[in-house]
């Protein structure tokens, strides 16, 4: 019985301390995680269906966050795409752990909560859509380092310009990774569970926050 005691002790010792930590973790392959969480600025978003949007409202979740607008002739809609591709992947794996996508609009002016439904509405219907007055996304865009320029064409017509990355928040609804384009649904759908097994090891601050 002693034995068998010391035996079943040694077994245990061991399973504690060759247990996968977050650091043996096997790295994300396109995604950055942040060395630390960072908080975002609170911005008073309208959702697509014309409600008052918080991004605290997504608490509890992982989210894939995007910048883009509904006239944007190719990275909005390739990437709507490939977001829709891998969360489906991840849902037919894991559906209690799919990620939430938040599809931020920087086309104030033409982007309303009307037409972002219904262009969101030929990806995933589970998609967020929001929008913000210039002023107010200001902070947010900053924090997270995400360029927008608009080229004006005279006569009223303008194009924008923006960064194709993706940003991950954690379920405190706080910064922890990102993405950087152009986005490839197999690659976020295996980067996704390494990022979630990660996220306890990531320290609640940071100083600074990366640039793009």
């Amino acid at each position: 019985m002693l034995r068998v005691l010391v035996v079943a002790l040694v077994v245990l010792v061991a399973a504690i301390v060759w247990r996968p930590s977050a650091d043996r973790v096997q790295p994300p392959s396109v995604a950055t995680i942040l060395p630390a969480r960072v908080e975002l600025p609170d911005v008073p978003f309208v959702d697509q269906n014309g409600r008052p949007f918080h991004l605290a409202s997504l608490r509890g979740n992982y989210t894939w966050l995007f910048f883009g607008f509904t006239n944007c002739p190719d990275i909005c809609p390739l990437t709507l795409k490939t977001l829709a591709d891998a969360r489906a992947a991840i849902t037919a794996r894991a559906p209690l752990s799919t990620p939430k996508v938040v599809f931020v609009s920087v086309d104030q002016s033409r982007d309303t909560p009307e037409r972002i439904a219904e262009y969101l509405s030929h990806f995933d219907p589970e998609f967020i859509g929001v929008t913000a007055p210039e002023a107010e996304l200001a902070p947010l865009l900053k924090k997270l380092g995400v360029t927008v320029e608009k080229h004006d064409h005279g006569g009223g017509a303008y194009t924008v310009v923006h960064n194709p990355t993706l940003y991950v928040l954690g379920p405190g609804a706080e910064w922890i990774a990102l993405s950087r384009g152009p986005q490839d649904a197999a690659a976020l759908t295996m980067d996704y569970p390494l990022i979630r097994l990660r996220y306890r090891s990531i320290p609640a601050s940071a100083p600074q926050t990366p640039q793009e």
